[in-house]
């Protein structure tokens, strides 16, 4: 799934990847960073499946890509497009992409110098 928006004067483009994953207990994890045991069963389930956000943010002739692995949403299409914009404001993926433009700046140097 593709889509573009517009936010805080950046152009956005949202690329959202399913992942095909044979085996769930791949995405477990080590035992400081635990899925819950009803993630692993709504894995196990279908009912939630992981994704890859691919964004490319673009300011001006200036253009970024960022990457997400492993999103945990829902495998139901009609409510993708609705809980990933809950992820998005949730985790601030948008905000924390726009800080890193900022960070770098413009041809006068970055805002923080």
């Amino acid at each position: 799934m593709n889509f573009e928006t517009e936010y805080k004067n950046l152009n956005f483009h949202i690329s959202v990847e399913a992942i095909a994953i044979t085996d769930v207990s791949l995405l477990l994890g080590d035992k400081f960073n635990r899925l819950p045991n009803q993630t692993m069963v709504e894995l196990k389930k279908g009912t939630i499946a992981p994704y890859n956000l691919v964004i490319k943010s673009k300011n001006g002739d200036d253009e970024r890509t960022h990457y997400w692995s492993n999103v945990l949403l829902t495998s139901d299409s009609n409510e993708l497009l609705e809980e990933l914009g809950f992820y998005l404001d949730d985790e601030e993926i948008l905000d924390s992409i726009i800080s890193n433009w900022e960070l770098v700046g413009d041809d006068s140097g970055p805002g923080w110098k």
